[in-house]
């Protein structure tokens, strides 16, 4: 594989990882369910909501920033 390919295929996975994250967030939000994370070291349990808004905002579609 070419460097350049190589950079695709990466560039692809971290899209595709992003929009599972956001669809992830979007339906437990909508369920008012909490997510397990780990923040500064620490495993916490966060509203889904609070985590899709302050990652993405009140966004309606994926952003197109990836």
């Amino acid at each position: 594989m070419s460097e350049e390919e190589v950079k695709e295929l990466r560039s692809k996975i971290f899209y595709g990882l992003a929009l599972s994250d956001w669809r992830m967030l979007k339906e437990k939000s909508s369920r008012n369910e909490t997510i397990v994370t780990k923040t500064d070291g620490k495993v916490v349990e966060l509203s889904a909501r609070s985590a899709f808004r302050r990652l993405f905002g009140d966004s309606k579609e994926f952003p197109k920033i990836y």
